[in-house]
């Protein structure tokens, strides 16, 4: 059942902030602790207002160990103060032997229905991100938990459902709320611009 892949609770995702592969437009994966870009730490910063001013703040921060995320999660806590902790499985796919290439180079790859030699299976890499979100999602919060990961956990939160998560900007923030009255894809899904603004979608099963 659709109910079993994940607890349905509510959680913030957040993507880290510019990294020096990202402005490079170079591929990095597990397998490559790139650090933030000066512009990076600046954009975790203006998120940190919009998360202060939020309704419902979170009440934890969960993050991936890579620098990058890990990184992003102190500066948002910063001006929250909550109680932080790393968290297992939820760090970028591993590319293997693509690791350092182009970014077009890998999304073609991908689209021609490629796996990374050396890397992890899309499967494998949803499979594994979902063994890091289940604990995390079982606890009980006082609000929802803010985890600090990367684009490719949104895409392998998606993945796990049968629908498309892509195309997530660096330090983007989106709210995922349960709707069990979607078959498909059972989340209300709300996303949070550094400049207050709120944009909500959902999908349609």
């Amino acid at each position: 059942m659709i109910d079993c892949i994940l607890p349905l609770k509510p959680f913030y995702l957040l993507r880290h902030g510019e990294s020096e592969y990202n402005r490079l437009e170079i591929a990095a994966g597990g397998g490559v602790d790139t650090p933030l870009t000066e512009d990076g730490r600046a954009q975790a910063q203006a998120l940190a207002a919009v998360l202060y001013h939020l309704l419902v703040k979170p009440s934890a921060i969960y993050h991936s160990h890579q620098s990058r995320a890990r990184d992003t999660a102190y500066i948002v806590n910063e001006v929250l103060g909550l109680p932080i902790q790393e968290c297992p499985n939820i760090h970028e796919h591993e590319f293997g032997d693509w690791e350092g290439i182009s970014w077009p180079q890998l999304q073609d790859n991908f689209s021609a229905g490629l796996e990374p030699p050396n890397g992890e299976t899309k499967n494998g890499f949803a499979q594994r991100v979902r063994r890091g979100l289940y604990p995390v999602l079982e606890k009980e919060h006082d609000a929802p938990p803010l985890i600090v990961a990367h684009g490719g956990v949104f895409r392998a939160f998606g993945l796990l459902y049968g629908v498309d998560l892509r195309r997530i900007g660096n330090c983007e923030l989106r709210l995922f709320e349960p709707d069990p009255s979607q078959t498909r894809f059972p989340w209300k899904m709300r996303m949070f611009k550094p400049d207050g603004g709120v944009l909500s979608s959902s999908f349609v099963s």
